[in-house]
């Protein structure tokens, strides 16, 4: 398979109140656990120095179309992601930034001779949440799909029909404003909210660090809780518990079966579509490609008994049951 980017929309100056949001009303925000520790308030965005252009479009064949989002129709396309969760309520999500690739984040700070594997939940906490407070988000991919896997079909400009389609998210590297823009509007549209608390299942590969790149969004670029357990209560209250982390998942599959490695080596593995994609991958084909192995790996292990015995938990910062080993 492979992919084509839309036609991203017209240039031209954006209006203030596109990146000036007002203060979201509370009444828009998940309920908190009352054991949770509560975000911080999202504070009102300037307007930055330059307006955002966006990026020329790349096609990449006729399956699946990368729908590129930007200050010019944020709005309208969280409004359509928000209307169509109903029918398509898993959320795959995959954050790019300026630290490299997140599967090797953290890694990078250990001393010679020093495995993350043997580090404890509260160490490798310590080491995600420097690389996250200290690094800008870029892109965030967005893949939508139903209970079999399938994708939402949208028309396109410039296509004669409607293709299946993820989103992409572009952020500018060195302006703040831009994130607490992107926070407003997935509250204000309704993507996360008391509405779809409960109600949508949230898939990452790698959740560590995806899943804090997104917390770092929702709360408008705040740093991460100082400990693992508020990390934790945190993304459950924004969230719900409905989460899952594809690579904690891949490695906890019946013995004999080991799934071990890189995003694109299980997607071949596996047979996903997203696997054929040209190189290099961005957000949104890396988050098509979590969704359809996360789904595979669903079909072909837990078709019977179910995954929810791994909801909420996230790689490197929960062990395994002894019996899955």
């Amino acid at each position: 398979m492979y992919h084509r980017r839309a036609p991203a929309p017209a240039t031209g100056n954006i209006p203030p109140s596109a990146l000036r949001p007002p203060q979201p009303p509370s009444a828009l925000r998940p309920p908190l656990p009352p054991s949770a520790p509560r975000p911080p308030r999202i504070p009102t965005a300037p307007r930055p120095s330059r307006p955002l252009q966006p990026q020329p479009p790349r096609r990449r064949g006729d399956d699946v179309c990368v729908r590129l989002v930007w200050a010019e129709n944020l709005m309208s396309e969280l409004a359509t992601i928000r209307a169509l969760l109903p029918r398509y309520p898993y959320v795959t999500i995959h954050a790019e930034h300026g630290g490299g690739d997140a599967d090797e984040l953290g890694r990078l700070a250990l001393p010679p001779g020093v495995r993350e594997e043997d580090l404890p939940a509260s160490a490798r906490y310590a080491l995600a949440k420097i690389d996250v407070d200290a690094f800008p988000l870029l892109q965030l991919g967005i893949t939508l799909c139903d209970a079999h896997g399938r994708l939402p079909e949208l028309p396109s400009p410039g296509a004669t029909a409607a293709a299946e389609s993820v989103w992409q998210v572009g952020l500018p590297a060195r302006d703040p404003s831009c994130i607490k823009a992107l926070a407003h509007a997935l509250f204000v549209s309704g993507v996360v909210s008391s509405g779809t608390w409960g109600k949508v299942t949230w898939v990452v590969h790698g959740g560590l660090y995806h899943l804090g790149f997104l917390l770092k969004v929702l709360t408008g670029g705040a740093p991460l809780p100082d400990t693992r357990r508020e990390f934790l209560a945190a993304l459950r209250a924004y969230l719900g518990r409905s989460v899952f982390d594809v690579r904690y998942v891949a490695a906890r599959l019946p013995k004999g079966v080991k799934l071990r490695g890189p995003l694109a080596y299980l997607a071949a593995l596996l047979g996903a579509p997203a696997a054929e994609a040209r190189r290099p991958w961005q957000a949104g084909e890396k988050s098509l490609a979590a969704c359809q192995v996360f789904m595979r790996i669903k079909g072909l292990y837990f078709a019977w008994d179910g995954i929810d015995m791994h909801a909420g938990c996230i790689d490197g910062l929960h062990l395994p049951p002894r019996s899955s080993s």
